[in-house]
């Protein structure tokens, strides 16, 4: 299963997306309205560039000042990435409730169930939401895997490594980190985006550029429409010709 969806550091949400009547609980002050998306952006750049606990002191300050569905959907996120599964499940559970039908909501949500492997109610999610979307090809896909013990567990497992690896990459321990990424690749070898992931940690430690193009071509190969994935080839390859 592609990570590229699942990852947390490609989940981020605007209220936009999650919810088109974003209730503020409370208000702001002038200072903190003027603020407000600064800090936000400025967390979901940290978040999406590995500086978790960085991204979580942003969060929290704006979940203090705003505990509205768009900052407590991040602010779970920076928990899935840190690992912390049941606190991210209770800041999920009741925006999840608020909107049950919503379908990127939801999906993390039961992702985040499987992580603390509440596989009953990961499942229960997971056929609401396909009872409301059944031509939904990726929850049919998750449907099928919350249901199977075997499969569930490698997705889980691999999943909890590439959180682990990432972790271990933000405080620069890079080798164990790749050793865990290795590890999730046996669990779950059609993933695009682990491969892609681990090429890319290869070409950081110097590995041999034929090693890491094999990483590369392997994502291509799982996902041929990604351009990243090409690019990422592309670079290592003219590399090797010069």
């Amino acid at each position: 299963m592609n990570q590229d969806f699942f990852g947390g550091n490609s989940i981020l949400l605007d209220s936009k997306r999650l919810y088109k009547r974003t209730v503020h609980v409370k208000k702001m002050n002038l200072v903190q309205r003027i603020i407000h998306p600064l800090f936000r952006i400025e967390a979901q750049r940290h978040l999406l560039y590995g500086k978790r606990h960085r991204a979580l002191a942003l969060f929290n300050v704006l979940y203090k000042w705003s505990p509205s569905p768009e900052n407590q959907f991040n602010l779970a996120l920076c928990k899935m990435n840190l690992r912390e599964y049941e606190q991210a499940i209770e800041l999920l559970e009741p925006i999840h409730k608020q909107i049950p039908d919503q379908l990127f909501a939801g999906i993390t949500y039961a992702q985040c169930l499987m992580l603390a492997k509440h596989f009953p109610e990961a499942e229960e999610v997971y056929l609401h939401l396909a009872s409301l979307n059944p031509d939904n090809s990726l929850l049919k896909l998750l449907v099928t895997l919350v249901q199977d013990p075997i499969g569930r567990d490698k997705f889980v497992t691999s999943l909890d490594y590439q959180y682990q690896s990432s972790l271990l990459q933000e405080e620069k321990h890079l080798t164990e980190a790749l050793e865990l990424l290795k590890k999730a690749t046996d669990l779950t070898p059609e993933d695009a985006a682990l491969h892609n992931n681990l090429g890319a940690l290869m070409l950081k430690l110097k590995y041999p550029k034929p090693d890491v193009m094999a990483a590369f071509s392997r994502a291509m190969q799982l996902s041929p429409t990604n351009d990243r994935y090409k690019r990422n080839y592309r670079k290592v390859w003219q590399r090797k010709q010069n």
